[in-house]
């Protein structure tokens, strides 16, 4: 468990959008992340990834956004993911643990609230796990994982149980699928996610969605 674990703990669930709180946090926290989020049994990366492979076997390119210390690309690659794999992050010590693990073609140090610079209708897959929390613009949030998704790929993404609720992710999700944006695949929840709470807090519960790009 990280040291001061309860302030940690509480600035997590409350979930800031200040870009530099959040990047000076994950800085600080990048060394000890895996271990704290292994002892909270960290359910979505291995989720996450297991989906992938499962909807898109021939996939041959993934962009994570908000790739942190690289837990969802080591997941993937772990389920035998082959394609190039390309982290964003906006955490530089969480993108230099990623790069260690050698799980990534490419790592990219960006701020995910503003427009990413990647190409339209350019990758396969488009994963976003454990970030939302930070993102309180959803809908233009989703707009942009689907704007750099090709045609027929697609959007995986998590929101924390809460938040699903209290940001309406359900109205966007319908309100993309009628303007041609996605088709919703999939949509789980409330489902596991941190059963351990916040090393010690209630357990954490959160919504998997899976949609096809347009």
């Amino acid at each position: 468990m990280v040291p001061d674990a309860d302030p940690i703990a509480g600035w997590l669930h409350q979930g800031t959008s200040d870009a530099r709180e959040v990047a000076d946090r994950y800085d600080e926290w990048a060394q000890s992340y895996d271990d704290d989020l292994t002892s909270w049994s960290y359910q979505a990366p291995s989720v996450v990834a297991e989906t992938v492979v499962t909807k898109h076997p021939a996939a041959g390119s993934a962009l994570d956004v908000g790739c942190g210390t690289g837990l969802v690309g080591r997941a993937l690659r772990a389920r035998g993911f082959a394609g190039q794999l390309v982290g964003l992050d906006i955490s530089h010590a969480s993108l230099e643990v990623a790069q260690q693990h050698g799980a990534y073609d490419a790592l990219l140090h960006v701020d995910l609230q503003q427009q990413l610079t990647v190409e339209d209708d350019s990758v396969d897959v488009v994963v976003c796990v454990g970030v939302m929390t930070y993102l309180p613009e959803v809908e233009t949030v989703w707009r942009e994982l689907a704007r750099v998704g090709r045609p027929g790929g697609l959007v995986v993404a998590t929101q924390r149980e809460d938040l699903w609720h209290s940001r309406h992710c359900q109205a966007v999700v319908d309100r993309l699928r009628d303007e041609g944006v996605w088709t919703p695949l999939e949509i789980t929840g409330p489902a596991p996610y941190l059963p351990e709470g916040y090393g010690g807090t209630p357990a954490v519960g959160c919504y998997y969605l899976t949609a096809l790009v347009s």
